[in-house]
């Protein structure tokens, strides 16, 4: 932009430029005849060459929607095509015709570029089809907006602008309209015809044709009369389809397995799609063509439906069940609306959305789920069903399921039906509603979390003010009609989204092997078999003995004070010993002792600002360290004859850094703190080794006792919650403090496991020690499980500092001598069973996403065959109409058999590189591509030029986890070379 603004008065210049006559002084001869003044000139076409009137009417025969301009001696005036002299002629396909017939009246042509007043010549003479007005309007790209003597009609080019502008950015009718009206007269002057009723009808009926188009009616004999109920949606080509897109055999699946043929769908409720009461009357197109349920049939079962009470069994407070029988603002007849999508993939499905005349009763929500099932799905064994309130929904529901129409009943016998709440919605509830809901717990679901349906609202949410406005019939027909778009735009997106999604989780499928390998080499096995029993028990039956939960062991602040007072107590004890009889074992071990003293006062000393009494008192304690220090060198001087040296070489540095008239920061000159050529010689034989094997058990105890001390915080922020948070500040700020002062003792356990490894690292430095005692980084101090409910559970990896160490009495906060093995154990029983849970959603998550990749082609090949099939199934047409017919069930197949091929080889570098392989379904013989037809062969048509409508263009690999097909530019040039046609082109 900052190059672009030097060169703002050139731009604005050659803009004027435009309203003179160029490079002419006066008006220049027409440029085509050169003849008649040039007077006019088009602002459409390229040039603006100045034509005479004659030469601009013979050169917009056949452009007869461009515009024109004249130039009245001053300046260049709008000026129409008709106006001088142009007649459209109809019927013959742009040729002439030797009897034509031209109303008096003019008809107005709703154009992308204005809206005109154009005459007509129809064809009169008989010779072709039909000479009905209507036909011969169609033929010539114009849709009229009424079937008996039109006056008004639309380019099919505007009603294919309008509809992708509307679905990609929910432009209203009504401001189209009006945009047009201000391109045709900007001033108010020209009195141009109130035709937005014409165009709005016309709109209507072009959307209602464009789906049956896309859904082969036109094929079908039976025409759109025909049409079954929810025969015109955009199916998701990775959900399963019982003999179209699933492997042969898959019945037979063991029942371990059938997940991977399974049925996830979501349920939400909507209330920003109403519908006002405004007494509208409508006439229903499609009535439960699509993807709102039959309102006939859904109307008759809740005017019959006895209401029951919307019961509340958790702890929550959603407004779903508190709001189900609210009723909405009386000048809303609809408050919004129930759906279902599939809710790995997030398309909606067949008879998904029906209106809420209140909040999301029961009565209401269970039809809709049903006739979403029994339209979809009916033929699967395994349901995955997530709601919100799926912990109260799903109670009583095959008793509920009574009270519906027969053909919305399911066979729960042979189903197998499980429940989830979405991941986020989750959070919200109750603890007895977290494991027996939750998708990170839950068999066979990969990683699904069930909040794909909220990213569909707000798409729609963009046609709910223009909706709230409409009568009913219409509201489903253009919703339905947004549906669609969302639906072909995750179609076309799916290629990019499962190869980003098989990406990471492979990734990391392989990070939370490593973790759970590592924490099951900690536990005996005999113990990690009875929690995996556990865990497949409590799958089977919510009853059971939850493995993913203990008893919650509150951590008191007595018993907080007690321990702090205790280990106060002894440290205050230690320091004297016996100068005479020392082994070196015992020496070494004060030296480390003497190590966390120095830690300790250096942390405790006070700040210039202190009091004197606080000074004091850290005096003495440095006096206190300092003789123990002295008493200790003299044994050290036994032990390590090389110190005098040492001591003399370090007092005469005068750079050195080290304050020696402070005890605290004294070096000691351990072994392990000497040069490795002064180990050998200075210190007496074994004593290096003796360091080492407590330096590492030194290493050990402090990883102990910061895991220990991770969970007595764990334990009293727990406490915290239940017994103290409120509005006592006095016990509110006691609880801080202790849990600031189990804070302080982690961060003392932490420095000393530090010290420790640093000692390892000088004494052995490619030791086989590190495979266990790695470096402590902040992030790795936290607990094996979440301080609180939060999202991220999936991604989430267990510390390596309870993964390396076999878990010991040492890591409980209240053991003592009469802990048990088993108690040891089982206080890591909850993190080996969301360890191993992590990690298998991980591993089905490679498996659903390697099944529905073959799925999705097995998709496009069955309808690309059955839109061959297609072909020759009208016998009542003619040969033009037939020859139609048959080039778009062509290219349709051709496309689709185009688009399975383009995500096979999108898929196969991806599965090489991870070591996976897919044996790709193929094409069935469906007798040659070529068809034969009228003597003729039909190939397949290749992909036009014009530009995909709807703005559906979408393939990234860098797509958000948001959903498929919300995608970036960075692999578009993929989707083009695949599908670069109109939107129903293919659908």
């Amino acid at each position: 932009l900052r190059d672009w603004i030097p060169f703002r008065d050139t731009f604005l210049d050659e803009l004027i430029r435009w309203d003179g006559l160029g490079d002419f002084a006066n008006v220049p001869p027409c440029e085509s005849c050169q003849e008649e003044e040039g007077c006019y000139r088009c602002t459409d076409c390229t040039g603006g060459l100045r034509l005479c009137q004659a030469c601009v009417v013979s050169e917009h025969g056949t452009r007869p929607y461009h515009r024109i301009q004249r130039w009245n001696g001053e300046f260049y005036e709008k000026h129409t095509l008709r106006e001088a002299g142009l007649v459209i002629q109809l019927g013959h396909d742009g040729r002439s015709c030797p009897r034509p017939f031209r109303k008096p009246t003019p008809l107005t042509v709703i154009n992308i570029s204005r809206i005109h007043e154009v005459d007509i010549d129809y064809c009169d003479c008989g010779t072709i089809g039909s000479s009905r007005q209507i036909v011969q309007l169609l033929r010539g790209s114009l849709w009229p907006a009424t079937v008996d003597r039109p006056q008004t009609a639309t380019t099919l080019r505007t009603l294919k602008t309008f509809h992708a502008l509307t679905l990609q950015g929910k432009l209203n009718a009504y401001d189209f309209w009006c945009g047009l009206v201000r391109i045709t007269d900007g001033m108010g002057t020209r009195n141009t015809k109130y035709r937005y009723k014409e165009f709005i009808r016309s709109v209507r009926c072009f959307r209602h044709l464009r789906a049956a188009k896309r859904a082969g009616r036109a094929h079908d004999p039976s025409g759109i009369e025909g049409t079954q109920q929810g025969e015109l949606v955009v199916e998701c080509p990775l959900c399963p389809h019982p003999g179209r897109n699933m492997p042969e055999g898959w019945e037979d699946t063991p029942e371990d397995k059938m997940w991977k043929h399974g049925m996830f769908v979501a349920v939400d409720a909507n209330f920003k799609l109403k519908l006002k009461n405004r007494g509208l009357s409508d006439v229903e197109l499609s009535p439960g063509w699509a993807y709102f349920v039959n309102s006939a049939e859904y109307a008759a079962f809740l005017e019959d439906y006895v209401d029951e009470p919307e019961v509340k069994y958790c702890d929550s407070d959603h407004n779903a069940i508190k709001d189900a029988n609210i009723p909405g603002q009386k000048r809303f007849i609809v408050n919004g609306v129930g759906a279902v999508v599939c809710s790995r993939h997030y398309f909606y499905l067949r008879h998904c959305i029906g209106d809420l005349q209140f909040g999301e009763r029961y009565s209401s929500m269970t039809y809709v789920l049903l006739s979403s099932i029994t339209m979809n799905c009916q033929e699967l064994k395994s349901f995955f069903i997530s709601y919100d309130i799926a912990c109260s929904f799903s109670k009583n529901f095959s008793k509920r399921m009574e009270n519906f129409p027969g053909r919305l009943q399911l066979d729960l016998d042979a189903l197998r039906m499980k429940w989830a709440i979405p991941k986020f919605h989750l959070l919200a509830h109750g603890a007895k509603c977290q494991s027996p809901y939750s998708y990170n717990l839950m068999y066979g679901v990969g990683r699904t979390h069930g909040e794909g349906i909220e990213t569909g609202w707000s798409d729609l949410n963009g046609a709910a003010l223009s909706t709230r406005e409409m009568a009913g019939a219409a509201r489903h027909e253009i919703l339905d009609d947004v549906l669609s778009a969302i639906n072909w735009r995750k179609v076309i997106g799916i290629g990019a989204q499962v190869k980003k999604s098989l990406k990471a989780a492979c990734e990391a499928q392989y990070k939370q092997k490593l973790s759970l390998d590592d924490l099951t080499l900690t536990i005996p096995a005999e113990t990690r078999d009875e929690w995996i029993a556990m865990m497949d028990a409590y799958e089977k039956n919510k009853k059971a003995p939850n493995p993913y939960e203990e008893p919650v062991t509150t951590t008191s602040q007595n018993d907080v004070r007690l321990e702090l007072a205790e280990e106060e107590a002894a440290e205050a004890r230690q320091g004297r010993m016996s100068l005479h009889e020392t082994t070196a074992s015992v020496f070494l071990t004060v030296g480390l002792e003497l190590e966390d003293q120095q830690r300790l006062l250096l942390e405790k000393q006070p700040s210039t600002r202190g009091t004197t009494a606080e000074k004091a008192s850290f005096r003495e304690k440095q006096n206190i360290l300092g003789r123990r220090i002295t008493g200790w060198r003299q044994i050290q001087q036994l032990y390590m004859p090389c110190l005098s040296q040492l001591v003399a070489e370090s007092t005469s540095d005068e750079s050195s850094s080290v304050d020696t008239d402070k005890p605290e920061t004294t070096k000691l000159y351990l072994p392990s703190q000497l040069p490795e050529q002064l180990r050998a010689s200075g210190c007496v034989s074994g004593l290096v080794d003796k360091e080492f094997r407590l330096r590492r058990a030194q290493a050990e105890d402090s990883l102990h006792q910061v895991r220990r001390t991770i969970r007595m915080r764990l334990g009293m922020i727990h406490y915290k919650h239940v017994h103290v948070d409120g509005p006592g500040q006095e016990a509110v700020t006691r609880a801080r403090s202790v849990i600031s002062g189990i804070s302080e003792k982690l961060r003392r356990h932490v420095r000393r496991y530090r010290a420790a490894r640093v000692a390892l690292a000088s004494l052995s430095p490619d030791g086989e020690w590190q495979v266990h005692l790695r470096v402590l980084n902040e992030e790795d101090i936290r607990s094996a499980r979440q301080d609180e409910k939060k999202l991220g559970e999936g991604h989430r990896e267990l510390s390596w500092i309870w993964r390396v160490l076999k878990p010991e009495a040492r890591d409980l906060p209240n053991a003592d001598e009469e802990t048990t093995e088993e108690e040891v154990n089982d206080s890591v029983r909850v993190d080996f069973c969301t360890t191993k849970a992590r990690f298998d959603r991980w591993d089905e998550e490679v498996e659903h996403l390697t099944e529905e990749m073959p799925r999705a082609v097995r998709f496009f090949y069955d309808r690309a065959k059955w839109w061959r099939s297609r072909v020759n199934q009208r016998a009542d047409t003619s040969s033009d109409i037939n020859s139609g017919l048959t080039a778009f069930a062509l290219r349709q197949a051709a496309q689709l058999e185009q688009l399975a091929d383009y995500f096979i080889q999108m898929w196969t570098p991806v599965l090489n590189g991870l070591n996976l392989s897919i044996d790709w379904p193929t094409l069935e013989a469906t007798g040659d591509r070529d068809v034969q037809v009228a003597g003729d062969t039909a190939q397949p048509v290749p992909e036009d030029d014009e530009q995909q409508s709807s703005g559906l263009e979408t393939d990234s690999d860098d797509a958000e986890a948001s959903g498929p097909g919300e995608t970036t530019d960075t692999d578009r040039e993929g989707t083009v070379s695949i599908y670069n046609g109109d939107l129903d082109d293919i659908m």
